[in-house]
């Protein structure tokens, strides 16, 4: 038998603005069991950022979600603890600063230290991992497994008075009781990321909702989350030519398809514009509309003279 979790179950379909499969609710649940962090993959605007939160609102922990955003320069140290070598040596300048003859006045843990230290229930998001260098997963390997890490730049000699100043020392760990976060790592698949480190999580692939009732639930929780009444006669129409929409984006090798954001988004303005349920149509895309579906110009192009080829013929 699996042993108990200090969270409770994650339904995925709880939260006022996100709707998980139930696939993956499952695997969140067996991550968060098994201890392991959660990789997630997909499609750009398909919510693999709002899991995150989904998951913390809906098990009453967002007051505990910790998002880092990883950079082309970020190096694993930066989500654990911060050295400010430049205030050190400002003060070293002040002959009656005695503060910068030690190092541990300048250290600060960052959001992923302060989680592993606190050891208690939360979320955290660290974010398009596949952004920076392939050392960067790799020196994170080791902390995502063992929940702790050494602060290299402390000198050991200063760990007792740095444990008795700021509450931890060169190692910081969880304490004894202490409670793994729910980690989620997103990735873009910019770059290959390491076995080792594919290997330590479990793997949840964001597709594109192939069922048009779902899709017209997501529209409308995040729709109804931002105090915006829109009919599901609109809603509904708009999903079945969104879906059409991506179908020909698809036959057309598309770089970028509109995914479930733009979706969001172009409900919103259909609402917001008036438009008649049965004067939408994938044949007739306004301005506006190609403006919040395609993001990438090649693809408005392919898209408009498919759509003057078809009515040509």
């Amino acid at each position: 038998m699996a042993p108990a979790s200090p969270y409770t179950q994650f339904a995925g379909n709880k939260s006022a603005s996100y709707l998980a499969t139930p696939d993956t609710a499952e695997i969140v649940n067996l991550a968060v069991r098994l201890g392991r962090p959660i990789l997630v993959e997909g499609e750009a605007g398909c919510g693999k950022t709002r899991l995150a939160g989904a998951i913390a609102e809906e098990l009453g922990l967002l007051d505990s979600l910790v998002t880092m955003t990883v950079k082309s320069t970020s190096q694993a140290r930066d989500l654990l603890y911060r050295f400010d070598a430049l205030r050190r040596l400002q003060d070293a300048q002040d002959p009656n600063n005695d503060t910068a003859r030690k190092v541990f006045p300048y250290i600060d843990l960052e959001p992923l230290g302060h989680a592993i230290r606190a050891g208690r229930p939360g979320v955290v998001l660290i974010d398009e991992v596949d952004k920076a260098d392939i050392d960067f997963p790799n020196d994170l390997l080791d902390v995502l497994d063992r929940f702790e890490f050494d602060i290299e730049d402390l000198p050991r000699s200063e760990d007792a008075e740095c444990l008795a100043a700021r509450g931890f020392g060169r190692h910081v760990c969880a304490p004894p009781d202490g409670v793994r976060p729910i980690v989620l790592i997103t990735s873009n698949r910019e770059k290959q990321l390491p076995e080792p480190f594919l290997r330590r999580c479990l793997y949840v692939q964001l597709d594109f909702p192939s069922d048009p009732d779902m899709l017209a639930d997501i529209v409308a929780r995040n729709l109804e989350a931002s105090l915006e009444t829109v009919s599901s006669e609109l809603t509904l129409a708009a999903v079945a030519r969104f879906m059409e929409i991506r179908k020909r984006g698809r036959e057309l090798g598309m770089q970028k398809l509109p995914a479930t954001s733009e979706l969001v988004d172009w409900v919103r303005v259909l609402h917001w514009q008036e438009r008649k349920a049965e004067a939408i149509s994938p044949d007739r895309l306004g301005a506006s509309d190609q403006a919040i579906l395609f993001k990438i110009r090649n693809d408005i192009e392919r898209y408009r003279a498919r759509t003057v080829g078809e009515a040509g013929d």
